[in-house]
């Protein structure tokens, strides 16, 4: 006697997709990452405040405060005390704009580096900040760039863009949902610092 195969309702295996494909929705990134770089040689890095994109005018300074925090807990680089490096650009630059906005030529990056001992430079730029409907929900949206030079030299080492959004990690059944901007801050530069520290240059 012959048994009949059994199919499973489509319904079932549209719910398996939904699940495992909404695994990774909303996030997005793009990576450059220089062939010739010696980390060793980075032992102590500042991180200017990231210039601001975004419709939020504080988009920036929160960013660049949670990743501050971030780039810390891992313990490999020392980071220069946020202040007193901003000090120490501002005195090289002489600027009178945020510093946030400024350009920074070689020569610059080169003083800042000596004056604050620092070998590398963390930089970024906040394009997307806000909140977004999707479906009866609101939840947020970051892009951003984000990239590390070589103090010495300007030259960009690391550099990645980044596209985060919230909502659930599994659509339909709401697991690890992320409603606030706050939230997604923290996990987009846990992620930062994560690929960072994971990528080839280590």
């Amino acid at each position: 006697m012959k048994c009949k195969p059994h199919h499973p309702n489509p319904a079932v295996w549209l719910l398996i997709l939904l699940v495992f494909s909404g695994c990774s929705t909303g996030r997005s990134t793009r990576r450059f990452i220089h062939p010739d770089t010696d980390m060793s040689f980075y032992q102590r890095v500042g991180v200017i405040p990231f210039r601001n994109f975004a419709s939020d005018r504080l988009a920036g300074a929160k960013m660049t405060e949670t990743f501050v925090t971030e780039l810390m807990i891992p313990s490999k680089f020392e980071a220069a005390s946020p202040g007193e490096f901003e000090k120490t650009v501002q005195e090289v630059t002489q600027a009178t704009s945020p510093i946030s906005d400024i350009d920074l030529l070689p020569e610059q990056l080169k003083e800042i580096g000596k004056k604050a001992n620092i070998q590398g430079i963390f930089m970024a730029s906040i394009h997307e900040y806000q909140m977004t409907r999707i479906g009866q929900a609101e939840y947020p949206v970051i892009s951003m760039n984000v990239r590390f030079v070589d103090a010495q030299t300007g030259t960009v080492v690391w550099q990645e863009s980044y596209f985060e959004r919230g909502g659930p990690k599994m659509p339909i059944l709401a697991v690890g949902e992320i409603f606030t901007l706050g939230e997604l801050s923290q996990r987009t530069c846990k992620k930062i610092i994560r690929d960072f520290y994971h990528s080839k240059l280590f």
